[in-house]
């Protein structure tokens, strides 16, 4: 497991602001010098420390710059994990209520729920075997949001701090006989409105979603995390980013994997 490289207090400190940020949705100007994140590591434990303080219980997780373009948009090399809090996990079709976010946006993504647990080791997760622990298929869409003023061209770091933007997760019907189909072919048309705006499909994610979950137990297990049973993972998008606003329609269809509706409201 990595060192801890803030000074003492910093992540807690950085933590509580992004959480005051999140509950009275008032953005941030910026994380304070004196508690800023400089690297992914700094990142991951002001998000430790945000788990902590926040006190509802984690219902899955979030995998972010999953796509070139993301990682070329963010300066990073490489995704990165979010925490997915219970309350926020919403079952299909969804009402969101715009008011209690700063700047909403959402990212159509391939979303599994964890049938058993993949606990921390000392040895790499393969695909099957991450795979095998998969109970079913879950058509999905992320709910982003930042708690900082200048958005997503915060660096990088600061965004992870920020629980990586996550703000909520809506999920479709379960597919149990996901394998017998292609995920990586597998195609999602995002509507807004009533009018088609982006198609994407499983490739988007790191050629694969299942290679994406594999990255998440692995980097999990390298900083003492596992994944448990029941919890559902969300891969990342895989036809862009879309703000929404009050009186927006959103429709993400899977075709035969099913669909999933976003309504927002004031």
């Amino acid at each position: 497991m990595p060192e801890p490289t803030h000074p003492p207090g910093a992540a807690e400190r950085a933590a509580r602001l992004l959480l005051a940020a999140r509950r009275t949705c008032r953005a941030l100007e910026n994380l304070p010098e004196d508690c800023r994140p400089r690297s992914l590591e700094e990142a991951y434990e002001v998000q430790a420390a945000l788990e902590r303080l926040d006190g509802r219980p984690l219902g899955g997780w979030k995998i972010g710059g999953t796509s070139e373009l993301i990682q070329k948009q963010l300066d990073l090399d490489r995704p990165f994990p979010g925490r997915v809090f219970l309350p926020t996990i919403h079952a299909s079709p969804a009402r969101i209520e715009r008011h209690r976010f700063i700047a909403l946006a959402l990212e159509p993504e391939f979303a599994f729920r964890l049938g058993r647990d993949l606990p921390p080791r000392t040895t790499a997760y393969a695909r099957e075997e991450v795979a095998a622990a998969v109970a079913s298929l879950h058509p999905a869409c992320e709910l982003v949001d930042t708690r900082l003023a200048v958005g997503f061209k915060a660096p990088a770091p600061c965004i992870v701090a920020d629980n990586g933007c996550n703000a909520a997760l809506v999920h479709g019907a379960a597919v149990a006989d996901w394998r017998r189909f292609d995920l990586a072919q597998a195609k999602v048309r995002f509507s807004l409105n009533g009018r088609k705006v982006a198609e994407g499909s499983g490739a988007a994610v790191l050629g694969h979603p299942l290679e994406a979950l594999a990255w998440l137990a692995n980097d999990l297990s390298g900083h003492g995390i596992g994944l448990k049973a029941g919890q559902i993972v969300t891969t990342g998008t895989c036809c862009g980013f879309h703000p929404l606003k009050a009186g927006d329609e959103a429709l993400a269809d899977y075709g035969e994997l099913g669909t999933v509706r976003v309504t927002v409201v004031a």
